[in-house]
């Protein structure tokens, strides 16, 4: 093999693993658009979240969700029900279904805390 074909050969490589690695790059940047982004999160002061469940196997949908939820000392929430008024999804099925995750997280525990603190997040959906 000459020199020239070989360098036309490893030139053709070269630009097929560029392009597969072009083509795939526009793909994750499709892909991470789809994914839910955290609009808001407001708790109290002192608090954070500790575990939080995925929402990106939920379903597909476009909006925003906004939920507002009442966690305890432990950090546990007790409840999580969706904002009427920021929650511009009209899936009900999907947005049951982002209250149940909300229902999942977890925030630090803080024995001085209220029995009952409020907080509220938001998700937006594309």
């Amino acid at each position: 093999m000459s020199y020239v074909q070989y360098n036309s050969q490893h030139m053709k490589k070269i630009i097929t693993t560029c392009l597969t690695a072009l083509l795939i790059a526009g793909s994750l940047n499709l892909f991470a658009d789809k994914l839910p982004k955290k609009e808001y999160v407001k708790v109290p002061d002192g608090r954070s979240i500790t575990m939080q469940p995925s929402i990106n196997h939920l379903g597909h949908a476009n909006g925003i969700v906004a939920i507002d939820f009442v966690m305890d000392k432990k950090g546990n929430v007790i409840s999580a029900h969706a904002d009427r008024r920021h929650t511009t999804v009209k899936d009900k099925n999907f947005v049951r279904k982002v209250e149940e995750a909300v229902m999942a997280i977890k925030f630090n525990k803080d024995k001085h805390a209220p029995d009952e603190q409020r907080g509220s997040l938001a998700y937006s959906f594309r």
